[in-house]
């Protein structure tokens, strides 16, 4: 029987040990080192962030607007994808989309997607997307190994709907007393916001993706932000 613990520092990659023994973990000041895998893949270097619109210096920040031209969700022509492709995993962390909607007409809606496709790997090549380069939130940590692009206006390869992740939706009804709409020539200017933070995530073997749509029946305009690992399947915690 051992009559002493031993802790071992050692942070970013620790073994897995079969057996009844196991050291702990200690902080290099001699404290027990306990984190949420979350935080655990992000001090490995393999969590990143990624976003969709702009901010230029000494200006407002730029919208991307969503949709088919603005006037419908257009999965073709997703405001968000990104993946990964066979052997890597990708988990789905945090995707926060802030949109405005302006809504003239009974009947105008407005609308968000986020979905996994386990299908297929983003496009290697988007000639009317933006190419995104997500940041690893170990600065200085290596460069994502997938692909991301943001507000494509031309058709892709069509993204699968594997598994809808989050939906939201309004419409113009919703924002008048007698629930009809009649007369809003003025318009109804409303916020429209998704924050999907899984509390138990999808782990998606590659290839796979990630896709965030939105859009509606009037130009809807917003930013996003996702959050994201892309883990290796040789990574040993996950093996």
């Amino acid at each position: 029987m051992r009559s002493t613990a031993l802790g071992n520092v050692k942070q970013i990659s620790p073994d897995v040990i079969t057996g009844d023994d196991k050291e702990i973990q200690l902080s290099s000041l001699g404290e027990l080192f306990t984190v949420d895998w979350q935080e655990r893949l992000a001090r490995a270097g393999l969590v990143y962030s990624t976003h969709v619109g702009t901010l230029t210096a000494g200006a407002d920040i730029s919208m991307i607007v969503g949709g088919g031209n603005g006037t419908t969700v257009d999965s073709d022509q997703p405001e968000l994808i990104l993946g990964v492709d066979a052997g890597t995993f990708l988990i789905p962390i945090q995707v926060q989309v802030v949109c405005d909607v302006d809504m003239d007409a009974d009947g105008e809606y407005g609308e968000i997607l986020i979905f996994a496709d386990r299908t297929q790997a983003p496009p290697t090549t988007n000639a009317s997307g933006t190419s995104l380069t997500p940041v690893n939130l170990l600065d200085g940590g290596s460069a994502f190994a997938g692909r991301a692009w943001s507000a494509s206006t031309a058709d892709i390869t069509d993204p699968v709907m594997s598994e809808l992740l989050a939906f939201e939706y309004i419409n113009v009804a919703e924002f008048v007393s007698n629930g009809a709409a009649t007369n809003l020539t003025n318009g109804v200017s409303q916020r429209l916001v998704l924050n999907y933070e899984p509390r138990v995530p999808s782990i998606l073997a590659g290839p796979c993706s990630l896709v965030v749509c939105y859009g509606g029946t009037a130009a809807v305009s917003g930013m996003a932000i996702a959050k994201f690992a892309a883990v290796p399947t040789s990574y040993r915690p996950l093996s």
